[in-house]
């Protein structure tokens, strides 16, 4: 299930905004001074092999991802309490982090905890909330049923493309 929404967002990310900036679009970007440079002081495309602290919850290896959590994590975010952190490697390298809370008030402060990180968002559709950057695009959803999702996806690979 998370690598089928993992795969969606990605999708979405992808189609959604232009590759770089000067583009159509231009409008959509965030303001760049809040771009995040990491999560949890893990940087975008840091390798997994720097780290001692993951710990493996599945593998493609036909598609170069290694999905982890990390020990001892902060279950908080802002006033949010955290059902679960997932870290998501592709080719080793750190690419994309889902912060995933569960029942509406934790909805509620995990997307105003993202607002206040990275100001108001660039986009909205329905219940997704989306944070475009240089390199890191940023998307609030509510998932169906009683979960909702932060997710995190590096794209400064696709300036160079």
């Amino acid at each position: 299930m998370k690598k089928l929404v993992s795969s969606l967002v990605i999708s979405v990310f992808i189609l959604a905004f232009p590759a770089t900036a000067g583009q159509a679009g231009e409008e959509y970007m965030a303001d760049t001074a809040m771009e995040p440079a990491d999560f949890r002081g893990i940087k975008w495309q840091q390798p997994l092999s720097s780290l001692t602290d993951m710990e493996e919850l599945y593998r493609d290896d036909e598609a170069g991802e290694i999905a982890c959590s990390r020990q001892g994590e902060d279950m908080t975010f802002g006033g949010a309490s955290l059902s679960s952190v997932e870290y998501i490697f592709f080719d080793g390298r750190l690419s994309n982090v889902s912060v995933v809370v569960k029942g509406a008030k934790e909805a509620k402060s995990l997307l105003e905890e993202a607002r206040a990180l990275y100001g108001r968002e660039t986009l909205k559709n329905g219940d997704d909330y989306y944070w475009r950057f240089t390199d890191v695009a940023v998307m609030f959803s509510k998932e169906p049923g009683d979960q909702s999702v932060l997710f995190y996806q590096y794209i400064g690979f696709m300036r160079n493309r």
